[in-house]
């Protein structure tokens, strides 16, 4: 069993996760930027299965790419998308798993201030497989190349209409709504202390 936290170059764990398995890449991130994308693309994986976000305004503001859910779809890439998704998960075969703060961006590989948990433990990997999985099947269909068109056709317009990057008319999230499981019960405690102090 082997835990690690990472609180500084994480690209670094990226990689060394990628020479060790190859055979299967599954990730959950919102924002993907080409750059970035073009850096696990360099690896030959066997399969590639994405969920992230199909929020329009999201490419059209710039924090995720396009292009980089087009580069994914060449690549043989299963992709999907969420609704308010923000969890960052990165699942390399059976075996290894990053959770982490970071997006697919060229910033959080280089530059951000991450803070990642690398484990090499098959209990973990086994509960991060089984949210895969479970988010996954909940967000079908696969992304269709036609949808990409369709998207980048109404992004153009909306900047040729004048659109701004703070407006979001008319760019959809097109992302499937999994909605927000309960939270558990939290068990508050029958007496509080009436003392200012307290909080």
């Amino acid at each position: 069993m082997t835990i690690r936290l990472v609180d500084k170059d994480w690209s670094t764990e990226l990689t060394k996760a990628l020479d060790a398995d190859t055979r299967e890449l599954r990730i959950v991130c919102p924002f993907i930027k080409e750059r970035a994308l073009d850096r696990l693309l360099s690896f030959r994986l066997d399969r590639i299965q994405v969920i992230t976000r199909f929020n329009l305004h999201d490419f059209a503001e710039g924090v995720s790419d396009i292009k980089a859910l087009r580069k994914l779809l060449d690549a043989n890439a299963d992709v999907r998308g969420v609704r308010n998704l923000h969890a960052k998960l990165y699942l390399f075969g059976a075996s290894h798993v990053i959770l982490t703060s970071a997006n697919l961006t060229y910033a959080a590989l280089n530059k951000n201030h991450e803070f990642d948990m690398v484990a090499e433990d098959d209990e973990i990997t086994a509960t991060c497989r089984a949210y895969f999985d479970d988010l996954w099947r909940s967000c079908s269909p696969d992304l269709q190349r036609d949808q990409v068109d369709d998207w980048e056709k109404k992004i153009t317009r909306h900047y040729v209409l004048g659109g701004r990057s703070s407006q979001s008319t008319g760019l959809d999230d097109c992302g499937a709504d999994v909605g927000i499981s309960e939270p558990p019960a939290v068990h508050m405690p029958s007496f509080v202390d009436d003392d200012t102090k307290a909080f």
